[in-house]
């Protein structure tokens, strides 16, 4: 890529870098936004050579301390990788770190990825029915108490009140990955709250029935609550599939035309 190529193609990103929600990062953090977002956008495609040192330096009205410490960023996430004699390299998508919070982030302001959405879900059918299931066993009078806090937080949040009802909606589910008192669904919890974040900001905004969602939730608690073993896998696997709906309805709105996982199917 020629120096004028280079800058050509980027001269909108040095247009966004003072503004919006970046506006109080550092030149650094600015630079390594506005790179990520283009590579998970396919402004930069996957395996594609990015400029070199010199010519995004010039692009960003950047010194090489700045612009390499933002090609570090990058570099930590999996999304670039930089070789002797062969430049910084986009990764391949299967490599990047898209549960990273920070990625998570970039990616809300970008076209949504709906194969990652969709492999979100299919993670979720397969993990959080165990979950529920092993909490209706294993959980304190403690868990419940925090799932039930959660549970009532969502009632009461007013359906127009996007962010409480996303907080009040990702405790509740990492909650129940604790109560299941399994180790590493523990820790999946801490690592997925930004990822049901991601996903929850694109499919609870196109829930057609908030009470029919509130609704499965009481009874993901209500059967863990009760002790109903079984009850509380089918109950999280239909509360699920909710959100596999509601995702494909937006699919079906947008440029993409592909299949989802549901609540019935055997995810892959």
């Amino acid at each position: 890529m020629t120096m004028d190529a280079a800058t050509a193609a980027s001269d909108q990103g040095k247009q966004d870098l003072p503004a919006g929600d970046g506006a109080n990062l550092s030149l650094k953090d600015r630079i390594a936004r506005d790179l990520g977002q283009r590579i998970l956008a396919g402004t930069y495609a996957q395996h594609a050579v990015l400029p070199t040192e010199a010519e995004l330096c010039v692009i960003y009205g950047a010194s090489r301390t700045a612009l390499r410490d933002a090609l570090l960023t990058l570099s930590a996430k999996g999304l670039i990788e930089a070789r002797k004699r062969a430049g910084t390299r986009v990764r391949a998508s299967s490599e990047w770190n898209r549960l990273d919070a920070q990625v998570l982030e970039w990616m809300r302001d970008i076209e949504p990825d709906l194969d990652f959405v969709r492999g979100l879900i299919e993670a979720r059918l397969v993990i959080e029915p165990a979950a529920a299931q092993l909490a209706a066993r294993m959980a304190t009078s403690g868990d419940l108490a925090v799932i039930e806090a959660a549970y009532e937080a969502m009632r009461i949040a007013p359906e127009d009140d996007l962010a409480a009802c996303l907080d009040a909606d990702v405790r509740f589910h990492t909650a129940i990955l604790r109560a299941s008192r399994n180790p590493v669904f523990a820790n999946l919890g801490n690592m997925l709250a930004a990822a049901l974040s991601f996903s929850f900001r694109l499919t609870t905004s196109a829930t057609a029935n908030y009470q029919q969602t509130l609704s499965a939730h009481g009874d993901v608690l209500e059967a863990i609550r009760m002790r109903r073993v079984d009850d509380a896998h089918d109950q999280m696997k239909a509360l699920i599939g909710i959100a596999s709906n509601d995702l494909l309805a937006i699919a079906r709105k947008g440029r993409h035309q592909q299949r989802v996982p549901t609540a019935n199917a055997d995810p892959i």
